[in-house]
Order: C-alpha cells, then sequence, then structure tokens
C-alpha cells in the first residue's frame, strides 16, 4: 500500500511538472499574472503636514483652526483632503464664508489642486462627476441682493471654479442632490 501512495505522488508530480514551460509563449494562459500598479493612499498624518505648508506658505496665524475630510474625488482610490478653515475669522473668512481648499492625494504626497471662497458648510460631495472628478455641491447665501442657490462645483480638468457665487443655479434640491454630506 505505501508503494502505491508512492507512484500516485511521483505520477502527481510528473504531471504537474509537465504544464511548465520555458518557451516564451505570451498566449500561454499559464504565463505569470501581469503586474498591476500599485498605490498608496497618504495617510492623514502626510495631510496634515501639507495642509501646515499650505497655511504657513500664505502667512497665516499658527493658531489656524479649520475642519477636514478626506475622500477620494477622482475614483484612483486615493483619499483627496477638503479643509474648511474656520479661524482666526478675519484672516480665512468674510460675512458670506471661509476659505477652502482641495488637495490631490498621490502616493507619498498631497498636491494644492483648488482654493475657493466663500463657502459655508453644509456642503455635498456629489455621486455625479464632471472630467472625471466629483462635483461639490455647495450652498450660496448671504449674499445681499441675491438669492440662495445651491450650486455645483465642477472639476474643469485642472481645478474647481474658485468662486462659487459665480456659478449656475443646480436644478435639484440641495438635499436630493445625492453624495456624502460633509461639513455639517
Amino acid at each position: 500500500m505505501k508503494n502505491v501512495f508512492y507512484i500516485l505522488a511521483l505520477l502527481c508530480m510528473i504531471l504537474v511538472s509537465g504544464c511548465a514551460s520555458t518557451q516564451d509563449n505570451t498566449d500561454d494562459p499559464l504565463t505569470p499574472m501581469p503586474v498591476t500598479q500599485t498605490f498608496n493612499d497618504p495617510d492623514n498624518a502626510r495631510f496634515m503636514n501639507a495642509v501646515a505648508e499650505y497655511i504657513h506658505a500664505h502667512g497665516a496665524p499658527g493658531n489656524t483652526q479649520y475642519e477636514f475630510t478626506r475622500i477620494d474625488l477622482n475614483g484612483d482610490g486615493r483619499r483627496e483632503g477638503i479643509v474648511l478653515m474656520k479661524s482666526p475669522h478675519q484672516y480665512w473668512c468674510g460675512f458670506n464664508g471661509c476659505s477652502m481648499v482641495v488637495f490631490q492625494a498621490h502616493n507619498d504626497h498631497f498636491e494644492l489642486k483648488s482654493e475657493i471662497a466663500p463657502v459655508r458648510g453644509p456642503l455635498m460631495v456629489s455621486d455625479k462627476k464632471t472630467n472625471g472628478w466629483n462635483d461639490i455641491v455647495v450652498r450660496v447665501s448671504g449674499r445681499m441682493n441675491l438669492d440662495t442657490k445651491d450650486v455645483a462645483l465642477q472639476f474643469n480638468g485642472n481645478t474647481y471654479p474658485t468662486q462659487p457665487a459665480h456659478q449656475p443655479s443646480i436644478q435639484y434640491a440641495y438635499n436630493n442632490y445625492g453624495g456624502v454630506k460633509i461639513f455639517p
């Protein structure tokens, strides 16, 4: 019985080794799997460093306070960073809202993509995309002689619009646009 087991094991090894090929045949289904591009979603510490560099580059006070969220805006598996500046109010904000900054995530760093002002929360990162990036829905209000309106900040291929008030009103109700609510 022991000999039968050894014979079967030897037969299996011969059959399996017969499947290997030394030819360079790219149509062979047993060729190695293609190497997929790996990416890294940089952590919050790198993001905080990018925000600190941004604040420093603008000569802003060291006690700057802000809210942030990380969400994949361009579908590449990396979470971009959206920052809504809060204080000192006289530096980052005006009567109509505050500054918002969007950073694009790369494997090991963040790149400033957009500076948008004035903005007030809440905002909506919409399910709708323009040029591969999610629209950001903003409510424009508090302006004298202008009606309150909801606008979709649409990515133009390089950046989001810098001034929400100059964007056309969207026809969807703010709460029914679909997406993720941020900065409530």
